[in-house]
């Protein structure tokens, strides 16, 4: 498990950068979203299932055993995976096993907004939004975001301080400073992490990251 500090460090100084240019941050971050993403896509699909397993192995370890344990975290959102995303299915209804309040976000396109609703069972307590990603049910109860203790939330990239590349939507920029008792957690494969993103001053970093080799602890 990946867990100490050189452990992280030494990785994140002998990933390879994606060649970019030096002129402009947002050319810097397209062309680092676009070869990321281009790298987890083209990850298997059996490939993708099996680590997002040993992935949801790892965060039930660090919850259980961990320094999330004397926490006891029991308000949760989990992103709803979607392409070719850490998948989340099973971290949730491992989550709700637990006893955990889990909740996952309804995507509000025109304010641009997450609305975390609580969520029973994946079975029935989720729909197809007409953008093609899960969601909760209308008829979930919303959670007020100031009420969760620990969010996972996805990524193309992530970099050595904990800083995320997303779809350039801000939405988590936009839902993470709404809870400010929450831990901020990023899930990824090995192949989205990445030295620098080049962080702007919206941007929120995680505080943890998950991969198939176990857990990130970001530098400060």
């Amino acid at each position: 498990m990946m867990s100490k500090m050189t452990t992280t460090e030494k990785y994140f100084t002998t990933v390879k950068q994606v060649p970019v240019s030096r002129h402009a941050s947002t050319p810097r971050r397209e062309m680092l979203r676009a070869e990321t993403l281009r790298r987890r896509e083209q990850l298997p699909s059996g490939l993708r299932a099996t680590l997002s397993q040993r992935i949801a192995f790892h965060v039930d370890e660090w919850m259980q055993t961990g320094s999330a344990a004397s926490c006891a975290y029991t308000r949760v959102m989990v992103y709803l995976s979607m392409g070719s995303e850490v998948e989340t299915i099973g971290l949730l209804e491992q989550l709700l096993r637990g006893g955990a309040q889990v909740c996952a976000p309804v995507v509000n396109m025109q304010r641009r907004q997450l609305i975390p609703r609580q969520i029973c069972d994946v079975r029935t307590d989720l729909v197809r939004h007409s953008y093609g990603m899960l969601e909760p049910k209308e008829a979930c109860p919303i959670v007020s975001p100031a009420q969760l203790q620990l969010v996972f939330v996805p990524g193309i990239a992530f970099d050595s301080r904990g800083y995320r590349l997303g779809y350039a939507k801000g939405f988590y920029d936009r839902f993470l400073p709404r809870c400010p008792n929450a831990v901020a957690v990023g899930l990824a494969y090995q192949v989205q992490l990445v030295a620098d993103i080049f962080p702007q001053s919206w941007d929120v970093p995680v505080r943890r990251i998950f991969t198939e080799n176990g857990q990130l602890i970001p530098r400060r």
